[in-house]
């Protein structure tokens, strides 16, 4: 067993949007550690163990500063601990487990120009690789309000909280304080292939909004998935596990704003559910790469723990 261990392809797990937390992002939290994220993500790091992994050995795990640009994450925080884990085990590649946010992190370095062909899997668990709709509604207002959430949401609650300390600690409107020091936020709202997701009501009329025609786009993941067939060119395995059977939000309802800087393409009074989704990401967002695919039903936390059979699969010596 020692053996087997040994000779596993290391493993980086790179967690969520709320995932890692230090003194970079909310000074008086100390050094990088899941923080309050820890309830979720410790137990799911101990079925990593009971595979076979060690942390720091083979098991490693990349905390990064979601609070700024996906891109920067990936160069700054992913670059640097793939490099780690190949020079702490000898090994020439690494296979990278992310969960959320943590997929559009491995994603902006594996298809980019300074990729080192280092990595030879991708196990992506309920990652919004089209964006996700209630993004757009804390982007552009500040909030998502509160009868639009089907029941407690705990990533919902932890933005809600995020951006009340952000407007209070720079003393800035919630917006500005968001689009300045909240970046990352923009990476992850709906993007051209999630597909409008805006209905506007103006009067007696309903239309969606087209995407082209909307200020708020996402420009990052509209390039990354206009060149995701990258992924596959670079000869790297790609496993998509999303959830279902979670009442998600799929469309925003929206009327016409009467700001030029809140709710920019429309305020957000209602929305449209699915149970095609995990609570937070919905399952075409999920699987619109190439790869093998996999539903399970559960929550945005829970798919984590459920996936273990499969990641043994994927995972094994």
């Amino acid at each position: 067993m020692l053996i087997c261990r040994i000779n596993k392809t290391p493993i980086v797990f790179v967690p969520g949007l709320f995932g890692s937390m230090s003194d970079f992002i909310i000074p008086g939290t100390g050094n990088w550690s899941f923080g309050i994220a820890g309830m979720a993500y410790e137990p799911f790091i101990l079925i990593l163990e009971s595979i076979g992994y060690q942390r720091n050995l083979n098991l490693f795990i990349c905390f990064y500063d979601w609070s700024q640009r996906i891109t920067q994450s990936a160069q700054n925080y992913l670059v640097e601990k793939i490099k780690e884990a190949k020079l702490k085990t000898g090994s020439n590649k690494v296979n990278l487990v992310c969960h959320s946010m943590g997929g559009l992190v491995a994603r902006s370095y594996v298809q980019s120009e300074s990729y080192l062909h280092d990595v030879d899997k991708i196990i992506l668990l309920c990652t919004p690789n089209a964006g996700s709709a209630p993004n757009y509604s804390f982007w552009t207002g500040g909030e998502l309000p509160v009868n639009l959430s089907p029941k407690i949401n705990f990533v919902y609650y932890y933005m809600d909280m995020y951006i009340q300390y952000l407007s209070k600690r720079y003393k800035l409107g919630k917006i500005e304080a968001i689009h300045t020091h909240f970046k990352g936020l923009q990476d992850v709202i709906p993007s051209e292939n999630y597909g409008n997701y805006l209905i506007m009501e103006n009067g007696n009329s309903r239309e969606f909004v087209p995407y082209q025609t909307m200020k708020t786009k996402n420009k990052f993941l509209d390039q990354l998935n206009k060149h995701r067939d990258i992924i596959k060119k670079r000869n790297i395995d790609v496993t998509l596990i999303a959830g279902v059977e979670e009442e998600t939000i799929l469309y925003l309802q929206v009327i016409p704003s009467k700001s030029s800087t809140m709710w920019v393409d429309g305020k957000v009074v209602g929305a449209c559910n699915t149970k095609l989704g995990d609570g937070n990401v919905v399952l075409n967002s999920a699987f619109i790469l190439d790869g093998e695919k996999y539903m399970l039903q559960g929550t945005h936390i829970g798919i984590l723990y459920k996936s273990e059979a499969i990641l043994r699969k994927k995972l094994q010596c």
